[in-house]
């Protein structure tokens, strides 16, 4: 490993007049490449010595117990790069914990962690090309104010819990904040849903993503939504349970093959829009919008926003409910 580092520059500020002493210029930092393999640099080494600007290349495959990613750095695979997090455990065995803002995860393969395979609290991070599979919790979950993170072409598969109920293939839920985007992602055979938005806090925008055959994963069975984008918020500390009206927004998105409902209201109060989507062969129905519901959180009966289904396909599947939908455009199989 090397790094690279500038000379300290210093340079007089301002005139020098009686009694004004010369003041030293901030060091300049050069960005480092740290590289992490089996037989060499650890990833927690690598990620302890970081600093903003610096990138971590992942050689191989390496095995990991849980870390936690610094701010402003970049870690990628270059296509090849895997890492195993099968040395985690427990609740707290998250592979990629991220906290902090403006760092770049791309071109890699996570698995195998206790938890989730990368979890976020951060604003602003962009994952780019992963593949992340057989987490024992969502592969990616986003929470407590994650915002303006960017997804594109992130591929999450086969995550499974034992319950099967929380292993979903995105999770942007429990207090998400507002500005998440993702692009060309996929969820594929995950234990519970492909994406949960359940509980978040800002709105999602979904561009040409996927959600195929979520519900069960090696004989584990979950709810089995493919978007499912809503959810009542029972898990504020000393607030009552209550509705986010959340305007999430889907473009050119595919439901296909989920063993419950391919794009799921679940109570989202908000004006969701779905663009040019297609619900497919979902056992539950391909969309399902009702107009009213009693959520069970919340012990009453409450009128939704009206969705907006603008020039959808629906074949297939079960029953859809679409009482609560305003259509636009030309739509096909409603």
């Amino acid at each position: 490993m090397k790094k690279i580092k500038t000379l300290c520059m210093a340079a007089a500020l301002g005139a020098v007049v009686a009694g004004a002493s010369l003041i030293p210029a901030t060091s300049a930092y050069a960005a480092t490449t740290i590289n992490v393999s089996s037989t060499g640099t650890s990833l927690s080494s690598a990620l302890s010595k970081a600093k903003a600007g610096d990138t971590i290349v992942i050689k191989g495959t390496v095995k990991s117990g849980a870390v936690n990613v610094p701010a402003g750095i970049t870690i990628t695979g270059n296509g090849t790069g895997k890492i195993d997090f099968s040395s985690t455990s427990g609740s707290s065995g998250r592979g990629l914990t991220i906290k902090t803002n403006g760092s770049t995860i791309r071109d890699l393969e996570l698995y195998n962690a206790a938890d989730n395979g990368i979890y976020v609290e951060g604003s602003s991070n962009k994952f780019i090309k992963l593949n992340v599979h057989n987490n024992k919790d969502a592969g990616l979950q986003f929470s407590n104010g994650a915002s303006n993170n960017y997804l594109s072409f992130v591929y999450s598969h086969h995550n499974a819990d034992a319950a099967g109920e929380n292993a979903d293939g995105f999770a942007i839920k429990l207090h998400s904040g507002p500005g998440n985007v993702l692009e060309d992602c996929t969820a594929e055979g995950n234990s519970d849903d492909g994406y949960d938005l359940y509980a978040a806090h800002g709105a999602v925008k979904f561009v040409r993503c996927k959600a195929i055959k979520n519900g069960e994963c090696g004989g584990i069975k979950g709810d089995g939504n493919g978007f499912k984008v809503g959810g009542v918020d029972n898990k504020t500390s000393g607030v009552a349970a209550h509705l986010d009206p959340l305007k999430h927004t889907l473009i050119d998105c595919v439901a296909d093959g989920n063993l419950k409902r391919g794009f799921d209201r679940n109570n989202q109060s908000g004006v969701v829009t779905m663009t040019r989507c297609i619900g497919k062969n979902n056992a539950g129905g391909n969309f399902y919008f009702p107009l009213n519901g009693t959520p069970s959180a919340l012990g009453y009966k409450v009128t939704f926003g009206k969705a907006i289904i603008d020039s959808c396909t629906s074949s297939g599947g079960g029953s859809n409910n679409v009482t609560g939908v305003t259509f636009k455009g030309t739509n096909t199989g409603f």
